[in-house]
């Protein structure tokens, strides 16, 4: 069966409404249950409750579980074919196309070990530090000509009161680190893109 297939639904206020989806196997929407609490568990736990795109987690945001391949287009219920997403990543994933949830990452593991660390000459009252990622964008060879950049400072007086500047330094810098992975995540998901 190819082309496309009409249901109609009942739309808010009532009215029936047209839906329009490419048909690639027969599928019998009426008939489609929602996810078992048990299945969708299953797959929060697998997923350690951490978005598979994002990598945000439970306690940051919404997770809801997702098919990686549609029912639409021949996917199943089946756990692998299931997936942890945040709220933002599910409705912005459609410019993506997944084989497995293990491909669904937008910012690698371990992407921290590869942010160069720069600390400035004192800036007036401050000790000023920064973080960049270097990369580029496509397959094709050549410099990485494109970069994410944070910025964070500490004040002289809490620098100078502090009795360990490098624990304080270190502190910080695992601080910023998160949350300049958070930044870096918010954007390649704002702009559909993930890094390789």
């Amino acid at each position: 069966m190819g082309g496309n297939s009409h249901v109609r639904f009942l739309g808010g206020n009532g009215a029936e409404k047209p839906l329009t989806y490419p048909v690639h196997q027969e599928v019998d929407i009426m008939k489609r249950r929602p996810l078992s609490r048990q299945l969708r568990v299953q797959v929060l736990a697998r997923d350690n409750y951490r978005c598979k795109m994002c990598g945000r987690t439970k306690d940051e945001v919404s997770l809801e579980v997702d098919h990686i391949k549609p029912i639409v287009d021949g996917g199943t219920d089946e756990l692998d074919n299931l997936a942890t997403l945040c709220r933002d990543c599910n409705r912005g994933k459609a410019a993506y196309r997944f084989s497995d949830y293990t491909s669904m990452v937008v910012v690698p593991d371990g992407i921290e070990d590869r942010f160069k660390f720069f600390h400035d000459d004192k800036l007036g009252d401050f000790e000023q530090y920064h973080f960049y990622l270097y990369y580029k964008e496509g397959i094709h060879s050549g410099p990485m000509t494109k970069k994410f950049h944070h910025t964070w400072r500490i004040s002289g007086s809490k620098y100078d009161s502090s009795s360990d500047h490098v624990a304080l330094e270190n502190r910080r810098k695992a601080e910023e680190a998160q949350v300049f992975l958070k930044k870096i995540r918010d954007e390649l998901i704002s702009e559909a893109k993930r890094l390789g």
